[in-house]
């Protein structure tokens, strides 16, 4: 009878010990599921904006997934100054000089020299600014006058360097497209980073800081477009971006 009883408690021990591990690698799955869950971000598009949620926060609302294919055939690019005119009438009705305002003009600041990273509307001062996409998200503000940026410049000697160069105001925006733009000199700022905007969106005031106060030019939106390595490019080869790199803008969203 003594050994009938030690066999039953065991056999209740081993079956409570088994029923424990169970638990505990079930809620290790749980878990880990969860976690993954958490990481699938989730658009939800209508006409003019988008909502981003994830499977673990919201479970009922209804979602739409943007795929590349989706992204290839429906984003397209804007004016700054959301005016519905294409590059080619904005380079005409804001552009004072092909040879200092467009993208690899050359400048000089003493001992280095560089190129032009940009492109520089005259706009008049105040002139509202909006994203160049349908959607973006801000992933760098600086709300100070006297901003100074870093940017490739040569030596006298011919070797590469970095120097900083008075940008002023600055709002930056990732596109889904794959590619940033900066808005430089602007007067006021009415976004933060980690905003989502889209192409209604006011971002802020063309302007009248940095470098532009001391060089004699009147007011204007210094634009740049950037790539995923944060390397400037001529704005008019975005027409030769023949494939979408919608990675790029996800990960701002996932890990911001």
């Amino acid at each position: 009878m003594h050994r009938k009883r030690h066999l039953s408690l065991v056999l209740r021990i081993f079956f409570y010990i088994l029923l424990l591990s169970i638990i505990f690698y079930q809620q290790i799955k749980i878990n880990k599921t969860s976690n993954k869950l958490s990481k699938i971000h989730i658009f939800t598009a209508t006409a003019d904006s988008i909502k981003i949620s994830n499977l673990i926060e919201n479970k009922n609302i209804p979602k739409i997934l943007l795929s590349n294919d989706f992204i290839a055939k429906t984003f397209q690019l804007h004016s700054p100054f959301n005016d519905s005119l294409s590059f080619k009438e904005l380079l005409k009705k804001y552009i004072h000089s092909k040879h200092q305002d467009l993208y690899g003009a050359p400048r000089s600041t003493g001992e280095y020299k560089r190129i032009h990273e940009g492109i520089d509307f005259f706009v008049p001062e105040n002139t509202p600014l909006y994203p160049l996409s349908n959607f973006g998200i801000v992933t760098e503000v600086e709300d100070n006058a006297n901003f100074l940026m870093d940017v490739r410049a040569i030596d006298k000697s011919g070797n590469p360097v970095t120097i900083q160069v008075s940008y002023g105001k600055i709002v930056k925006i990732a596109y889904p497209e794959g590619f940033s733009s900066i808005y430089a000199h602007l007067n006021k700022i009415y976004v933060k980073t980690g905003d989502i905007v889209n192409q209604n969106t006011k971002i802020g005031l063309s302007g009248y800081t940095g470098n532009i106060r001391f060089s004699g030019k009147p007011s204007h939106l210094h634009m740049e477009l950037r790539d995923k390595d944060n390397q400037s490019f001529d704005p008019k080869n975005l027409i030769l971006l023949k494939k979408v790199d919608p990675n790029f803008f996800f990960n701002k969203i996932i890990f911001k």
